[in-house]
């Protein structure tokens, strides 16, 4: 009887550990930051405002409403909410955001991800292209 127990409690330990390992290495690969690539025909997509202070106007209304609490008032990503989230925000200002193009941020806005709502359901595309206009002007000034 006293085997069965020092064996039950073996199993159970052993059992233990085995889950606390994996969910370390689960936490640890869920932590990596995974780049977020637009749809390859994102970048065929032509932004198409003409009136850009008009943009600028609506967009920075649409970011302050929407954008604002995760991405900050500078696109810097620096605020409370973004420090507390597994999944960072993306910083406007990094030369990496500026590369791409109109396209991508407009795919990117439109379909999500994580907790970034897809604003295609909410916003028109005019909303969506103003918002873009605004986040790159907002990162030309930072940079």
């Amino acid at each position: 009887m006293k085997k069965s127990i020092s064996s039950l409690i073996f199993c159970t330990t052993l059992f233990c550990a085995f889950i606390l390992c994996q969910s370390t290495l689960m936490a640890q690969t869920s932590s990596q930051v995974v780049p977020w690539i637009a749809a390859p025909e994102a970048d065929k997509l032509v932004n198409p405002i003409k009136d850009k202070e008009a943009a600028l106007k609506l967009g920075k209304e649409i970011y302050t409403d929407e954008c604002v609490v995760c991405h900050g008032t500078y696109g810097n990503a620096e605020t409370n909410i973004a420090k507390t989230l597994e999944q960072k925000p993306k910083n406007f200002t990094k030369k990496d955001f500026m590369q791409q193009s109109d396209g991508a941020i407009f795919w990117k806005l439109s379909e999500g991800r994580g907790l970034m709502q897809p604003f295609k359901t909410m916003l028109t595309e005019e909303e969506i292209w103003s918002v873009v206009v605004y986040v790159k002007e907002l990162a030309q000034n930072e940079n």
